[in-house]
């Protein structure tokens, strides 16, 4: 009966049902999560309209190492390999009347489930990472943070004296505007979506011109359609903007620097995202596997893969998790911005 339960088969496909973690901004910015048939992506990107090759490189303390870096046709993702022992085989391979639990197939399911939600969870965070990093440096991180692929140079501007939005003279819808026609200009982008962090959207929210603004178009700070204002994924919108198409979210959220060990917050203080929704992919490696000890390795087109296994250093039998993902825009680097504001 174990073999059938744990065998790669089934739980890929139990892994496969089993849902990732919600994040808000996830949902938001990535539009394609694909496995593709080789071990080696061929990676294609675009900075202000020209094509161009991505370079490879050294990151160190979250600084691209351009000067060492290399161009490239084709990307070799890095692994999440991610191990657990499996004491829910040993469970179910138990008979009535010789253990403690009453229902020992249902515990080791129970079990199963926790190991492989563990394994989904610590896998977003690494995605969730890879993609925030991407976001905010134009750099992909792999190898835990000692190497990432550079797609290029994003927009980044800090703003002083009248422009700053907690300044009266400043009109943050007119700025808004400007960015969404410089973008769309530069690459054929529309911005679509706002992103502040909580200082941001306060000051935001305070400023007369943006009032006046909301009031004669009666653009309410919360549209009548979303029912709810504020969720548990740390996003609350404030305001939508029907001259621009734009929605304006306040988002707040921490993450762990898998390079550094930190915490930090996704959208940092002071800050201010304009971006087109879905505008960024995951695509995922083949990955060559042994399915069983003693076969010959298969190569698996999945996003993520669990088998059982007895490792040379351990006399447990573990379940082991495998996946390759790669962080990519989806549209031109040069396709959205970030700017401190404050």
């Amino acid at each position: 009966m174990s073999s059938k339960i744990f065998g790669l088969i089934a739980l890929t496909a139990i892994i496969e049902q089993t849902k990732a973690p919600k994040n808000f901004l996830y949902n938001l910015l990535v539009g394609e999560e694909k496995p593709e048939k080789v071990q080696e992506l061929e990676v294609h990107t675009k900075e202000a309209g020209r094509k161009r090759a991505p370079l490879v490189g050294r990151r160190q303390q979250g600084v691209f190492i351009e000067k060492d870096s290399f161009a490239v046709q084709t990307v070799k993702p890095a692994w999440i390999k991610l191990q657990a022992v499996n004491e829910a085989e040993a469970i179910f391979e138990q008979q009535f009347g010789k253990t403690r639990y009453a229902d020992p197939q249902g515990v080791g399911k129970q079990m199963l489930a926790d190991t492989i939600k563990d394994f989904k969870d610590i896998a977003f965070r690494t995605r969730q990472w890879m993609l925030i990093e991407t976001l905010k440096t134009g750099v992909c991180p792999m190898e835990s943070g000692v190497e990432g692929v550079k797609y290029g140079d994003i927009n980044t501007e800090v703003l002083t004296g009248n422009d700053l939005f907690s300044n009266p003279n400043c009109n943050p819808i007119d700025y808004l505007e400007k960015k969404q026609t410089e973008i769309q200009k530069q690459t054929g982008v529309v911005i679509d979506t706002v992103i502040f962090s909580p200082d941001v959207a306060g000051a935001f929210l305070k400023n007369e011109k943006v009032k006046e603004y909301l009031n004669t178009r009666h653009a309410n700070y919360v549209r009548v359609n979303d029912s709810k204002a504020e969720t548990d994924d740390g996003r609350k919108e404030i305001a939508y903007l029907p001259t621009l198409g734009i929605t304006i979210f306040s988002f707040v959220d921490w993450y762990e620097d898998m390079e550094t060990g930190n915490e930090e917050q996704v959208v940092p203080a002071k800050t201010c995202i304009g971006v087109k929704a879905k505008s960024f992919a995951f695509k995922y490696a083949a990955m060559s596997i042994r399915t069983e000890q003693g076969k010959p390795a298969q190569l698996l087109v999945k996003k993520e893969a669990i088998r059982k296994w007895y490792p040379d250093y351990s006399e447990d039998e573990e379940l082991q998790y495998f996946s390759r993902p790669l962080c990519m825009p989806r549209e031109d680097v040069k396709s959205w911005f970030i700017a401190t504001v404050l």
